[in-house]
């Protein structure tokens, strides 16, 4: 009798264990069908090109069933970001924003930066300082010395427009020489390639943008890279060249891409879009966009990520004060 009690018990036991499992696995979140990456680009851009990535190595990892890369452009990306932050607890959707989404809503006051939830800040896209290979300016030494000597003597030119991060950069050049921000002889372009060819040509004295546009023009030998504002000097082929930093100007300046979810997500749903995105920053595929398009991967999670971009958005709103460009 003790032995069949027994018996039963353990099988009662496996019962429970067996049911617990089915339990716990019923309870490990995913999305259901279909997922929307929101982003505020048009298609072929670096923004898109990201959220492509990203889709690819998601799908090949079978973490998502489907994904639908929406690209929403217009107003500095708070159309997107908008239609994003409408999607209160849909965990069947994620965005992508941009330094200049930030730059942007510091520049109006709005407050669209609290409406969403800033899962991952994923990488930083460093910008870089560069000149015509025949130059007088050989360094971002000989740019200190220049606007030392006269503030309107160097002509530097970025593209997106003025009050951009990439403005608020050389105003941070500006600023360590002493240079009033008012006194700077600053050009606006449609591109970053357009920035390029136009140092080249020697129509500007600087230019400034993303490494992926000058860099074909530096292997080339028509454009010499100046500077890269990073904090350190990056690895790999762009180890040879200096950073703006270890020449005497502190400015850091980079593009940062943070992957967002909508608010009001439950737990299981952050968490899972945590580990996903862990594995997206793992995968192979992923890990070469990076390398070819000079992207250094910096993570900040969630929910450190609310008090980065909250600091991010502070330190803009200042920098276009200065500007008086504060709407």
């Amino acid at each position: 009798m003790r032995s069949g009690t027994i018996g039963h018990a353990a099988a009662a036991l496996l019962l429970v264990t067996a049911g617990s499992t089915v339990s716990q696995a019923q309870q490990a979140w995913r999305p259901d069908g279909n997922v929307e990456f929101v982003v505020g680009a048009g298609a072929g851009g670096e923004n898109d090109r990201i959220a492509r990535a990203i889709q690819h190595a998601l799908t090949k990892e079978h973490l998502i069933d489907s994904m639908t890369v929406m690209n929403r452009p217009g107003a500095a990306q708070t159309i997107a970001i908008n239609y994003l932050a409408s999607k209160k607890g849909d965990g069947n959707t994620i965005g992508l924003a941009s330094g200049s989404f930030i730059n942007a809503i510091a520049r109006n006051g709005s407050t669209l930066h609290k409406q969403f939830t800033p899962l991952i800040k994923l990488f930083d896209a460093y910008q870089a300082y560069f000149t015509a290979i025949n130059s007088p300016i050989k360094s971002m030494v000989d740019v200190r010395d220049r606007l030392k000597a006269d503030p309107s003597g160097v002509t530097f030119a970025f593209p997106v427009g003025l009050g951009s991060p990439l403005h608020v950069s050389v105003v941070n050049v500006g600023k360590a020489v002493g240079a009033p921000a008012n006194k700077l002889v600053t050009v606006v372009f449609n591109s970053g390639s357009d920035v390029a060819a136009q140092a080249a040509g020697g129509h500007i004295d600087v230019g400034l943008t993303s490494i992926g546009s000058p860099y074909p023009l530096i292997e080339a030998g028509k454009l010499r890279m100046l500077g890269i504002a990073a904090p350190e000097r990056l690895p790999g082929e762009l180890a040879k060249y200096p950073t703006v930093r270890e020449q005497g100007l502190d400015v850091v300046t980079a593009n940062s891409y943070t992957l967002l979810v909508p608010n009001g997500l439950k737990p299981e749903q952050i968490e899972f879009w945590s580990k996903a995105v862990d594995k997206v920053l793992d995968d192979p595929d992923f890990k070469k966009d990076l390398a070819l398009n000079f992207w250094v991967p910096r993570p900040i999670r969630y929910p450190d990520t609310v008090k980065w971009m909250q600091d991010d958005y502070d330190e803009n709103r200042a920098v276009l004060k200065e500007l008086g460009m504060l709407q």
